[in-house]
């Protein structure tokens, strides 16, 4: 699997050494989602801000709380990757970064090309 390069840093340096201990560089690229907290039947539209192999960020003008556990769906030009999920920040009025929980290899492999084609 090839390694995807971060994209440049924008934010303070802060941010960019919580950015480098992610296992996953993520790429500014909105990607149509859908979620809805584990037991509940109203799904939530979104885009994401950014994404990796590992998760990606949401924003949105509520959020939900960290922890939270989700049905996460996205979709990869017309092809619909379904995984669960995890809410791992949360930061209010503004959005909420989602690990991916038990992405099979195959979707896996599917955003990591995903990843890959957005990078050209």
């Amino acid at each position: 699997m090839t390694v995807l390069e971060p994209y440049a840093a924008e934010r303070p340096s802060e941010e960019v050494a919580v950015r480098e201990r992610r296992r996953h560089p993520r790429l500014k690229v909105s990607v149509p989602a859908e979620f809805k907290p584990e037991g509940t039947d109203c799904p939530t539209r979104a885009e994401t801000a950014d994404i990796s192999c590992g998760g990606c960020y949401v924003e949105m003008n509520f959020t939900l709380a960290v922890g939270t556990r989700l049905d996460f769906t996205l979709w990869l030009n017309d092809a619909k990757l379904t995984t669960k999920a995890v809410v791992v920040t949360q930061h209010t009025y503004f959005g909420n970064g989602i690990q991916f929980v038990g992405l099979s290899v195959e979707d896996l492999n599917r955003l990591n090309r995903f990843l890959q084609s957005a990078l050209r």
